[in-house]
Parts: C-alpha cells; sequence; structure tokens
C-alpha cells in the first residue's frame, strides 16, 4: 500500500469534517433494466482495478488497501422502487464516514421507469470531480463496454499544491501572491456577511431541476453576444438570487455580495495531471456592488470583468496560500471559534462549480445508453447555497444544494425559479 501525504486543502476540507459531513456525489442515469449483480461486479472491478479500496490513514498520510476483499465492502445497495433520489442522496450527503480502515465511496442503484441511476456519494477530501468521473467511467465501462475499461490503476500524487500550482509556477510569484491574498482580504471587508441563526445545524437538502434544451441555447447566445462566459451568466443570476433571498446583515461598510467558484486547477499545471488521482481545485471570488445588483446588464459585465482578471492573475492557484493562512489560523482557535473565523473572513453567499462534459467520455456514450449525469456539490461551513451546473449534449441541469436550517425546501424552489428565469430566452431578450 503507498501513502501520500495530504495537500493543503485535503487538511481543510477534513476541518471541515469534523464540523459536519462535506460529501459529494456523482450520479450516471442510463436506459434500460438495472441488474445488480452486474453492477456489482462492475464496481468493484472498477474499484480495484484503479487501485482503490479501505482507506489508511497515519500521521498526516492516507493509502488504500487496493486489494482488499472483506465481505460486503462493494455491497452496491438497490434502492426500492420508488424512492425518491434527492431524499437519499441528501441522506447520504449528511451521513458521516467512518474514521478510519473505511471505504470512503458509497455506490447505490435505483431503478426508475426505462431507465435506472448508478451513484456514487463520496467523501470529498479524497478526490475532487475530475477524478471520480475517472472512477465513474470505469465503472460504467464494466459494466457496458469492458474492452474500454483502463488497464492500469490510477496515480497517486507524489506532491501537493506547491509542487504544481506554487508561487514559483505563477504568472505572480510570491510576491504576487501574497499581495494579491491580502487585496482580497481587504475587499472582502466591504462585503455583507451570512446572518445564521441556526449557526451550528449544517444539514444539506438537495433538489435537482432540469432545463429544456432551448433555455441552453438561449443563455449561451445572449453570453456570446454580450461577451461573457456562461459561468459569468450563471455568478449574475445567483448575485440576484443571493441579494433577494439569502439572509445577510447589510450595514454602512458591508453592503455588496461576493461569490465563489470552484476551479478545476489541472489545466493549470505545467505538469499532465490526467492520471492522477487526488484533489485538486482551487477557487476564485467575484464581488457583486451593491448599486450593481440592480442592473443585470452592468452586474454581468463587472462580473465578467473580475473573471478574466482572475485568470489572468492565476487567483485559483494563489488561493491555495489563503488556504495554507486558514490551515494555520486553525492552530490558534479552539474548534468552536474555527467556522466564524472562516466566515469572517471569507463571507462568501453562495458557491459555483460548473462543468461541461462535452469535452470528456460521456460524449461519445450519449444521449444512450449514458441519458443523464448527475453532479452534486455539498454547501460545508461557509455557504450557505451551491449550485451545480452540468451540460452534456443539448441537456442543461443544475443541482441546488442548501442548508435546511436557513431555506425551507418552498424558498428553495423560489430560488431556483429565480435562477432559472435569469438565464431564460424571453427574460434576457434572445429571440
Amino acid at each position: 500500500m503507498t501513502s501520500v501525504r495530504f495537500n493543503v486543502f485535503q487538511r481543510l476540507i477534513r476541518q471541515w469534517d469534523t464540523v459536519h459531513p462535506y460529501n459529494a456525489a456523482q450520479i450516471i442515469c442510463l436506459a434500460g433494466q438495472a441488474d445488480p449483480g452486474a453492477i456489482q461486479a462492475a464496481w468493484e472491478k472498477a474499484v480495484v482495478s484503479l487501485g482503490l479500496g479501505p482507506l489508511h490513514i497515519r500521521w498526516g498520510r492516507f493509502g488504500y488497501e487496493a486489494q482488499s476483499r472483506a465481505p460486503g465492502l462493494y455491497d452496491v445497495p438497490l434502492l426500492p422502487a420508488g424512492a425518491d433520489l434527492c431524499d437519499y442522496v441528501s441522506n447520504q450527503l449528511n451521513r458521516p464516514f467512518e474514521v478510519d480502515h473505511y471505504l470512503p465511496l458509497r455506490p447505490f442503484a435505483l431503478q426508475q421507469e426505462g431507465s435506472y441511476y448508478a451513484g456514487l456519494v463520496y467523501q470529498h477530501w479524497i478526490a475532487d470531480s475530475y477524478s471520480i468521473r475517472l472512477l465513474m467511467r470505469q465503472w460504467f465501462m464494466y459494466l457496458l463496454d469492458p474492452a474500454q475499461a483502463r488497464p492500469q490503476p490510477m496515480i497517486f500524487p507524489r506532491g501537493g499544491y506547491r509542487r504544481y500550482f506554487g508561487p514559483d509556477k505563477s504568472r505572480c510569484g510570491w510576491g504576487g501572491q501574497i499581495l494579491m491574498m491580502l487585496q482580497g482580504a481587504r475587499r472582502l471587508r466591504c462585503v455583507r456577511r451570512l446572518q445564521d441563526p441556526n449557526s451550528g445545524d449544517f444539514t444539506m437538502r438537495l433538489a435537482i431541476h432540469r432545463l429544456p434544451p432551448s433555455a441552453l441555447a438561449g443563455a449561451l447566445e445572449f453570453a456570446r453576444s454580450h461577451h461573457v462566459t456562461l459561468n459569468d451568466l450563471f455568478l449574475a443570476a445567483i448575485a440576484g438570487v443571493c441579494d433577494r433571498s439569502v439572509p445577510s446583515r447589510i450595514v454602512r461598510r458591508r453592503q455588496n455580495l461576493a461569490l465563489g467558484t470552484i476551479v478545476d486547477l489541472r489545466s493549470r499545471s505545467r505538469e499532465n495531471l490526467d492520471d492522477l488521482f487526488g484533489l485538486f481545485l482551487g477557487y476564485a471570488n467575484v464581488i457583486c456592488q451593491r448599486d450593481e445588483l440592480r442592473d443585470f446588464p452592468t452586474l454581468l459585465q463587472s462580473i465578467a470583468r473580475q473573471s478574466r482578471a482572475n485568470k489572468a492573475t492565476d487567483q485559483a492557484q494563489a488561493s491555495a496560500c489563503w488556504m495554507a493562512c486558514a490551515m494555520l489560523a486553525c492552530a490558534f482557535h479552539p474548534p468552536r471559534k474555527r467556522i466564524p473565523f472562516f466566515r469572517k473572513h471569507l463571507p462568501l453567499l453562495a458557491g459555483i462549480s460548473n462543468v461541461n462534459l462535452n469535452t470528456t467520455w460521456c460524449a461519445a456514450y450519449h444521449p444512450h445508453p449514458l441519458l443523464e449525469y448527475l453532479r452534486i456539490s455539498p454547501t460545508g461551513p461557509l455557504v450557505p447555497l451551491v449550485f451545480t451546473p452540468t451540460t452534456l449534449g443539448d441537456q442543461f441541469h443544475f443541482a441546488m444544494t442548501y442548508r435546511s436550517a436557513i431555506f425551507s425546501d418552498a424558498q428553495a424552489g423560489q430560488m431556483a425559479d429565480s435562477f432559472t428565469s435569469s438565464l431564460w430566452p424571453a427574460k434576457l431578450g434572445v429571440k
């Protein structure tokens, strides 16, 4: 068993895990009838063939027992017919994993009319979305196209963020990244904070919303005509939702709002990380001025300018500096004071994790037999609301994860409708 060190983001998420489970999920919808035996056999082959298995955690390092054959270890429960997917996944997002020598992956299957779901809830600190898609691919291939399964195990990182994305590998260098962090901290002092009367309840709920192809086409046309990205448009829509619906303290010097975007850093490395199984994520912030929130076109252009600047200055890579400082701060704060500390210095009202799967393995098998690919992100201790849009073919849907202590299901539905209406062609003036 090969062990590797925790990187800075993994250490930070494990700190969050001590407060509430920080689990995520990915789910594929396949045409046909579920065969429980075949699904379970394919799952075991996928896990073992990639070199995964039960985790062993010791002294800042972890490793997988790849050849473990413990009874029941690779069971894939088939949910009862008629089970609600969102209810089941919501429960799994809030259910903690074990402490040591456990499989940090919980698969399941659910039969629908004419199709079935094969899903995976996982402990997020072990892997990013890219790595889990490789595991989902292996499961899919052993189930439906074994000849295309990956023949060799995954490779585990031999270094952390500094090796792959350190200041010496960015355009800004050490001085630039530290200056960027200090400037970002100053700007965040003008941002409103979450008003959270139930600060100790981090229970999550999931809702999945599917939009017709016309909505995606209209949103793309609008974004291109205004020289912004689709993610910029999503952020502008989320900003409107937060301004209207997320409870926050607005005082004289804190009237703006901040949103976070999760960024896959693999393409930003000078080394090829395609075969690495691990977690390589960063984040970038945009700050929406209060007067901009009243004018959607102005808001959209402001977000687009910030997004371009974030990319030009490698802000997502530089976020590792903030994470390192946050880990250092954890050493001087007892557990009960860590979440207030994070919220004070990174007061985000919502986050987004946006992925286009049309350039991945999924595209070759869509629309048949791969009908749909769902991704679900956790809220964590910092934000009460996370949007996870996913595009495959002309399909577009978004998962919305929200803290049930802050939003009722009815309020969450209204927020989803508000987000959707901001993307609708008629609303945007697209003909």
